[in-house]
């Protein structure tokens, strides 16, 4: 693939998480979204020893990623300097090795959002919100985002969540505090719903497949 194609039958390193004025954060890394499958021409394979070896041996110069974006359906190159920064890791990001098939029908979308529910009081957006995942876990259905919550909610703990939302077109964090002690039904106080119905959409300006 060059820069600019499509192809949604490859693998690569699934960004989960980028820390806030990395390596990764200055060269545009966008979480959830975006697959490394090449760094400075070679793809990358399962081995993710591999892969963060060919990032230590490039420590403080710019190094080639060729990106696939499953929300734009596009290829870009992007330049990134692996240095030591402040923070976790060279490129200051958590990758996990996936594959991009499916990846434009994962996550969960926000529908409803019920008054002083957790999901209210963390500000998620009816209608226009996409939960996309943890640092380490990718949302492909209800069920796994039910698994997120009961674990946090037994433990008493917030749950970090990526959030896409449709009119900004970005991707924040968010911390939502599961409780079913609020006054409504649920831990998180909102409706929600999975599948192709409740994809993600196509970016504004980008044509859609019919």
């Amino acid at each position: 693939m060059g820069a600019g194609q499509s192809d949604e039958s490859g693998s690569g390193f699934r960004v989960f998480k980028v820390g806030k004025g990395s390596p990764a954060d200055k060269a545009g890394l966008e979480v959830f979204f975006d697959f490394i499958f090449e760094v400075e021409g070679h793809p990358t394979t399962e081995d993710q020893r591999d892969f963060f070896q060919r990032i230590l041996v490039n420590k403080d110069r710019n190094v080639r990623l060729t990106v696939y974006n499953s929300r734009l359906k596009a290829v870009r190159e992007v330049t990134v300097v692996p240095q030591v920064w402040g923070g976790p890791g060279l490129l200051g990001s958590t990758v996990r090795y996936a594959s991009f098939a499916d990846a434009e029908t994962q996550g969960v979308r926000v529908l409803e959002v019920f008054p002083q529910s957790p999901a209210a009081r963390c500000g998620l957006v009816p209608f226009k919100d996409w939960l996309l995942g943890s640092n380490d876990h990718v949302l492909r259905d209800a069920e796994d985002l039910v698994d997120l919550v009961n674990n946090a909610s037994s433990r008493k703990t917030a749950l970090p969540l990526s959030v896409y939302n449709a009119d900004s077109e970005r991707i924040r964090e968010v911390e939502i505090f599961p409780t079913s002690d609020w006054g409504g039904e649920g831990s998180l106080g909102c409706d929600i719903g999975t599948g192709l119905l409740h994809r993600i959409p196509a970016p504004r300006g980008v044509p859609v497949k019919k």
